[in-house]
Order: C-alpha cells, then sequence, then structure tokens
C-alpha cells in the first residue's frame, strides 16, 4: 500500500519540475521576432501550473505581423539609433535646406527657400551679393542768420524797408540718388549718397514804395570808397536817393558720403510681426554750402541792364567740410511697413572761402583817402582760412515695401552745421580796412530741413 502511494506521487513531482524548468528563460537576450536585429530584455514568466499548462507550444514568428504600442516603438527606434528630430516651424514653411545658407548666393534667389515667407514679406533673407539703388526728392529750407538791415526810407527813419531776410531762401526742390551694395551674406553694405538742394531769391524796393528818398543803411561805412563814372564820386551817392534797391541771394547745397552700414530691415521680416532692429554706420562725408549775396542800386531807371550809372555790392562764400562720421540707424517694421530712425554726426575740416567786391560797367570801386593805407586799391578782395565744423543729421521716415524688390520712402530730415561763413557776415563796418574783410568771418551756424521722398530698388 505505501509503494502504491510512492510511485504516483514521485511520478507527479517530476512532472511538476519538469514544467517548472520548461517555463523557466533560457537567454534573456534573444533577438525579436518580428524585427531583425533588435534585442530586448524580456521580463519572466511566472511558473505555470501544471493543470494550466498550454498543450499547443506558443509561436513568435514573423509572419504574426505583430505591432508594438506607440511608446515601445518610439523607445525601441531610440535603442537602435533611429532618433527622429521634432519637426520645426520653419520646416512647416518650405524645404529642410535655409534660405539663409550661403549657396543661395549662387542663385540670388532668396524666396525659393521659403515661398510663403517670400508670398507675404517680399526677400526675408541675407541679400548675398546684391545692389540698390534710390533716386527721391527734396523740398528743404534753412533757418537765416542774424538780419542785417540794408534800405531805409528817409520820410521814415524807424521804418526798415530792405534787410537780408527779405531775399532769404524759400522752400527749394532739390534731388538725392544712392547706389550700393551688400557685402556678401550679411546685413552690412556700403552705399555712395549724394544729394543737392539750390536756391535763388531776389527782391527789389523802388522809390515809389517810400515818403521820402530811398537810401541805404551802409551809407557811412562807404565813407572813403569811389567810383569813377566819367568822375570821381562816392559810392554812397549811388546808393542813396536812388530809383530803387535790389538785392539778390542763393543758397546752394551739395552733399556726397561714401558710408558702411547696417541695414536693420533685412532681418525685420523674418517673424511677421512687430520688431525693432538697430544698425550702425560710418563713412567719410563731403558737405558743400555756399552763398552769395548782391546788393545793387540804379540811379536813373527801374531796370538793371549793366549801365554805367548801376552799382552792385556783392558777397560770395563758400564752405567746404570734409571728415569722418558715425552713426545708427533704429527700425521698427510691422509686416510691409517700416519706421526708421537715423541720425549722423561728424567732425571736419572746413576751407572757407569769401569774395568780396563793388563794382559797375566802368570798372571796380576803389579807396579814395591818402590817409589809409589801402588808398587806391580796387574793392576786390579774396581771402579763405580753415577751421573745424560740426554736422549732425537727424532723419525721421516711413517706408512700404510696395514690391519685393521695391520700397517707397518718405520722411523728414534736418542738417545742422557749426562754424561756417555766411554772406552777411562779412559786410563790414569799414569798407577801406581790408585787414578786417580778408579775415573771413566763419562762426556762423545754419540748419537746413525739410522733407523727402522717393523709391529704392533692389537687384
Amino acid at each position: 500500500m505505501k509503494t502504491f502511494l510512492i510511485v504516483p506521487g514521485a511520478l507527479a513531482g517530476l512532472l511538476s519540475a519538469s514544467a517548472l524548468f520548461a517555463q523557466a528563460p533560457g537567454n534573456p537576450y534573444q533577438p525579436s521576432a518580428y524585427r531583425p536585429g533588435a534585442t530586448y530584455y524580456a521580463e519572466p514568466s511566472a511558473p505555470a501550473k501544471l493543470w494550466s499548462q498550454p498543450t499547443q507550444p506558443v509561436s513568435y514568428k514573423p509572419e504574426a505581423a505583430l505591432e508594438p504600442v506607440q511608446g515601445d516603438k518610439a523607445y525601441m527606434d531610440a535603442l537602435e539609433g533611429k532618433h527622429q528630430p521634432a519637426p520645426s516651424v520653419m520646416d512647416s514653411m518650405g524645404p529642410a535646406s535655409s534660405p539663409y545658407s550661403p549657396s543661395d548666393c549662387l542663385t540670388g534667389d532668396c524666396n525659393s527657400g521659403y515661398p510663403s515667407l517670400g508670398a507675404v514679406y517680399g526677400d526675408c533673407c541675407q541679400p548675398c551679393s546684391r545692389w540698390f539703388a534710390y533716386g527721391g526728392a527734396l523740398i528743404m529750407n534753412r533757418d537765416l542768420e542774424k538780419e542785417v538791415w540794408l534800405s531805409y526810407d528817409t520820410g521814415d527813419i524807424g521804418r526798415q524797408v530792405m534787410g537780408s531776410h527779405d531775399a532769404g531762401m524759400d522752400w527749394s526742390g532739390g534731388y538725392e540718388v544712392r547706389l550700393g551694395k551688400y557685402l556678401g551674406a550679411s546685413n552690412w553694405a556700403v552705399e555712395g549718397v549724394f544729394w543737392a538742394v539750390r536756391d535763388s531769391t531776389e527782391f527789389t524796393v523802388t522809390n515809389n514804395e517810400v515818403t521820402g528818398s530811398l537810401n541805404t543803411v551802409l551809407e557811412d561805412a562807404f565813407h572813403s570808397l569811389s567810383y569813377n563814372n566819367g568822375g570821381i564820386s562816392n559810392v554812397s551817392s549811388y546808393f542813396n536817393n536812388a530809383l530803387s534797391h535790389r538785392l539778390r541771394r542763393t543758397s546752394d547745397f551739395y552733399n556726397l558720403e561714401l558710408n558702411l552700414f547696417q541695414d536693420p530691415t533685412l532681418y525685420s521680416c523674418n517673424t511677421g510681426c512687430t520688431s525693432f532692429s538697430v544698425g550702425v554706420l560710418g563713412g567719410i562725408r563731403y558737405f558743400r554750402f555756399s552763398e552769395s549775396m548782391s546788393y545793387s542800386a540804379d540811379t536813373i531807371d527801374y531796370a538793371y541792364t549793366g549801365e554805367v550809372n548801376e552799382i552792385n555790392y556783392n558777397v560770395d562764400v563758400s564752405n567746404n567740410l570734409i571728415g569722418p562720421q558715425v552713426g545708427f540707424i533704429g527700425n521698427l517694421s510691422h509686416g510691409r511697413w517700416n519706421v526708421h530712425l537715423g541720425s549722423k554726426l561728424g567732425i571736419y575740416g572746413n576751407i572757407a572761402t569769401q569774395d568780396s567786391e563793388m563794382f559797375g560797367a566802368a570798372g571796380y570801386a576803389f579807396v579814395n583817402d591818402p590817409a589809409s593805407p589801402n588808398d587806391g586799391r580796387e574793392f576786390n578782395l579774396s581771402s579763405s582760412r580753415g577751421r573745424v565744423s560740426f554736422l549732425g543729421e537727424l532723419d525721421l521716415g516711413l517706408d512700404y515695401k510696395l514690391f519685393d524688390c521695391f520700397t517707397l520712402s518718405g520722411g523728414y530730415r534736418a542738417v545742422a552745421v557749426s562754424g561756417v561763413a555766411l554772406s552777411a557776415d562779412q559786410i563790414p563796418q569799414n569798407f577801406e580796412d581790408y585787414a578786417i574783410i580778408n579775415h573771413v568771418q566763419a562762426s556762423s551756424d545754419v540748419i537746413l530741413h525739410g522733407a523727402y521722398f522717393g523709391g529704392q530698388f533692389v537687384w
């Protein structure tokens, strides 16, 4: 009886042990059946019970088409070195290659990379090696110097009938051109700038407009200056009791620059929203300001025809400034619109010249005073001097990108110059003191300001 119970018990224990060892993992680093080459860390199974053991072996063949869940697949891809970077915002706008790469410099097609940006904001990329040109018009005026009175009415001495401001500069037209080129794949560019404004004004007063005689305020300063019109007479006799006095003035401004600067507008449209950027500027500038004043008198009629009875006092001055300058350019952008603010400041060497002459059809006036060291010398004087001048410029404007390659601009500009010579400053208190006249007075200031508008083309 004990033998009958022992034999079945031993057989049951042997079968249980066999089942336990059949379920234990042999190699925990077996290759994946459904992804060749992949390695997994299999978790050991719990020992199976004898009475629940499957009668058929479990198959893990590739044709079973088993697919892991998304989280497991990403983890397995990471283990295999197949990491995929997350897509960026810029990838959704265009191809993977960046339009800012130097390779675009070969074609110059900066918009091909991101067509969605190019369609809205134009060429929103570095310009590689591109040229640009600007052409525009100026409407400007200048401030006037301290007024110098020239003519008066003997019947009403308190009434000054003509002064230097009567022929002052009016609002005058001018033009501006620029030509430049970007340096490689950057926002640095070099440009040449030229602009000019010219004005000519005339004012005439006659003896019909006064109650007494038409005389000159400079009569005492003319006391020893004479003119020979078939007979020697003092210059004041031509200006006093004249039929008419005429004043002519001209103002000419010429500006030439060569600058290296950063263009802050190149990156302002990358995001399509409001942005602010700043660039710097450095260069060399030549600025010329010249003006002339002609004060004339006619004793026999009202028409100035160059006859011997007419006399003219002319003063011409010029200021030639050249030197370095620095500045900045600020740009506030929103879509196709830009608001820019620019400033330039420089220190310049100024060669100031003056030419003073008193003449008529019979020749030049001359000093007629034996007691004067300049006795007999003609009043035809020229001189120059050098000095240091400062120039500053302020520019506030609005730009609109009409097309990808064309931008309209308009704004306000002011140019202030110190240490310059003006024609009215050269009028002496004594016309026979040639030493004073030959010392150019160049301590005044001038401000030129006004509007500009034009367009820039990029290719």
